[in-house]
């Protein structure tokens, strides 16, 4: 037996573009999800360039050969759920792109499985080739 939740995928549209929002029920409650990408540079790519935010590079820095850079964005999800006085936020944080990093949500896990962004996708919509997953799963029942 293991203690290990089971992963739903959100229905993250990627062709959709960034930034979205919708929601989901997860058990017997509904949740709202924001999701946006928060990029530096790449203003000049053309739409069909991917960064893949799952991925890492090394590029050894003049002052630290070992640092590892940021890759060129990343996502960031919200969660809001009920809460006795209404909504309430339980999760605003960047997805970091770690595969057995969970972020608690209150009741939920989240978790990040693939993140892959067009350049067109970008504040905008059309089929470039994004791909994100997400998983969500209850925390207890």
């Amino acid at each position: 037996m293991t203690d290990e939740p089971f992963f739903h995928r959100l229905p993250v549209e990627p062709d959709a573009g960034l930034p979205q929002g919708f929601q989901c029920p997860v058990g017997e409650t509904t949740y709202d999800f924001a999701l946006y990408a928060n990029f530096d540079g790449g203003e000049d790519d053309p739409p069909e360039t991917l960064y893949d935010l799952t991925v890492w590079s090394r590029v050894p820095q003049p002052m630290d050969p070992g640092l590892q850079p940021l890759p060129p964005g990343h996502l960031v999800l919200r969660v809001t759920g009920p809460g006795p006085d209404g909504p309430r936020i339980l999760l605003l944080r960047t997805l970091v792109p770690e595969p057995d990093l969970v972020h608690e949500a209150g009741p939920l896990a989240v978790k990040l499985v693939e993140a892959t962004v067009a350049r067109g996708n970008l504040n905008g919509s059309g089929h470039y080739g994004s791909r994100i997953v997400i998983g969500v799963a209850r925390r207890w029942a």
